[in-house]
C-alpha cells in the first residue's frame, strides 16, 4: 500500500533509517509532486511504518518490489543494497538517486550537487543511477565551487568533525546511551564506536590505507575532484567524530590561482546560498544553528595578510538534511523539469 496523489510515483529505499526519514520530511515540506509513495526496507523492517505528512506509511519489502511501479527511487540504504537493487530499478525504467558510496566514483555515474552541476542532468537520455556525494563533500563542495569560479583553486585541505548521525541511528543511539549511563555513574556500553564517544573525540576509524588515511577520507578526496571537475587539484581530507548528534563542522583551507578579494569571496559564497551569522554574536555551531536547517552556515572567513591566495572557512551544516536529504530531493526536482 502507498500514499497516493496525482504526481510522480516515488520509492524510498531505506525509509526507516535516519536519512530515509529526513527525506520523507523534505518531500513533504517542499511539496514534491507525488503520485504514489512507496516506503521500502529490508525484511527486518517489513510491517513497520514511517511517517509522511503526519500519516503512517507501511514499509514494504524491497525484495518483492516491482520498480516499474515508480519513476524515481531514492536509495537511502547501505551500499550493498544499492549494488543489488539500483541496477534492477534502472532496468525497470526508474531513475535512481543514491546516497551510498557504491556508485560515487563510477565514471559512468554522474556525481551531482544540484547547485553545482545539476544542469548536467538535462543531457541524460534514459533513466540511470545518479549519485549524491558524501555529506562532507556536499558541504565543502558547495563553498569551493563558488570560489573556484572566481579565483581558481590549486590546493584544498578539509577537516571535518563528524556528527555521530553519519553512522545512522546506531551512532545516535550509542551517543545517547553512553551519555545517559555516564551521567548516572553506570558502565559504558559500546558497539558502533571502537571507544567511548560521549564527551570525547575519535578519529575516523574505517579501514586505513597504507598512507594512513581512511578509505572514506580518500574517497572524499576523489569525490571533490570529480565534483569540481579538476583532477589536478591537490586535495587532502581528514575526519574525526565529535559527540554531536547532527551537524558536521568543517575547517576548509584553500589556495587559489588568483589573489582573493575578501569582499568578493563573501559575495560569491552568498550567491551560492551559504549564510553568514551577521545578525547574532553567538558563534556558529552544529547544536546552536546547524541542526534541522537546510543551509550551510559560515562562521568565519579568514585570510592572512601575507598570503593573499589563501583562505580559511569554518562551516556548519546538518549532515542528514543538507548533506543528504535536501540534495537528493533537489536532484529529483531537476529531473522533473527535463525528464518527467
Amino acid at each position: 500500500m502507498a500514499a497516493t496523489g496525482t504526481g510522480v510515483s516515488v520509492a524510498v529505499v531505506g525509509a526507516t533509517g535516519a536519512v530515509g526519514e529526513a527525506l520523507l520530511s523534505v518531500l513533504s515540506e517542499r511539496e514534491f509532486p507525488l503520485g504514489k509513495l512507496y516506503a521500502l526496507g529490508s525484511g527486518k523492517s517489513v510491517d513497520d511504518t514511517v511517517m509522511f505528512a503526519e500519516r503512517p506509511l507501511p514499509v514494504e519489502a524491497i525484495a518483492d518490489f516491482d520498480f516499474s511501479r515508480c519513476k524515481i527511487a531514492f536509495f537511502c540504504a547501505p551500499k550493498a543494497v544499492a549494488k543489488k537493487y539500483a541496477p534492477r530499478a534502472v532496468s525497470a525504467g526508474c531513475w535512481v538517486i543514491d546516497i551510498s558510496s557504491q556508485f560515487r566514483l563510477d565514471a559512468k555515474v554522474p556525481l551531482v550537487v544540484s547547485q553545482i552541476n545539476g544542469d548536467c542532468l538535462a543531457a541524460l537520455k534514459t533513466p540511470q543511477i545518479i549519485a549524491s556525494p558524501s555529506a562532507p563533500v556536499v558541504q565543502a563542495g558547495t563553498a569551493l565551487f563558488s570560489l573556484q569560479k572566481k579565483f581558481g583553486l590549486r590546493r584544498i585541505d578539509i577537516t571535518t568533525m563528524l556528527a555521530v548521525s553519519a553512522l545512522g541511528k546506531a551512532g545516535i543511539s550509542e551517543l545517547a546511551g553512553q551519555t545517559a549511563r555516564l551521567l548516572n555513574a553506570q558502565a559504558l556500553q559500546q558497539k558502533t564506536f571502537p571507544s567511548q564517544i560521549a564527551f570525547n573525540l575519535l578519529p575516523a576509524f574505517d579501514a586505513l590505507n597504507e598512507n594512513g588515511y581512511t578509505l572514506d577520507e580518500l574517497s572524499g578526496v576523489k569525490e571533490v575532484k570529480k565534483l569540481l571537475m579538476d583532477e589536478r587539484l591537490e586535495v587532502a581530507m581528514s575526519q574525526a567524530f565529535a559527540p554531536v548528534f547532527y551537524g558536521h563542522s568543517q575547517i576548509v583551507r584553500l589556495e587559489t590561482e588568483q589573489p582573493i578579494d575578501m569582499r568578493i569571496a563573501r559575495e560569491q559564497l552568498l550567491l551560492a546560498g551559504l549564510k553568514f551569522n551577521d545578525e547574532s554574536d553567538e558563534p556558529l555551531s552544529p547544536v546552536a544553528i546547524g541542526t534541522g536547517s537546510d543551509v550551510i552556515f559560515i562562521s568565519r572567513l579568514a585570510q592572512r595578510a601575507s598570503a593573499p591566495r589563501n583562505l580559511e572557512l569554518w562551516t556548519v551544516a546538518d549532515n542528514i538534511r543538507n548533506g543528504a536529504a535536501v540534495n537528493t530531493v533537489e536532484i529529483a526536482e531537476t529531473l522533473l523539469k527535463s525528464h518527467l
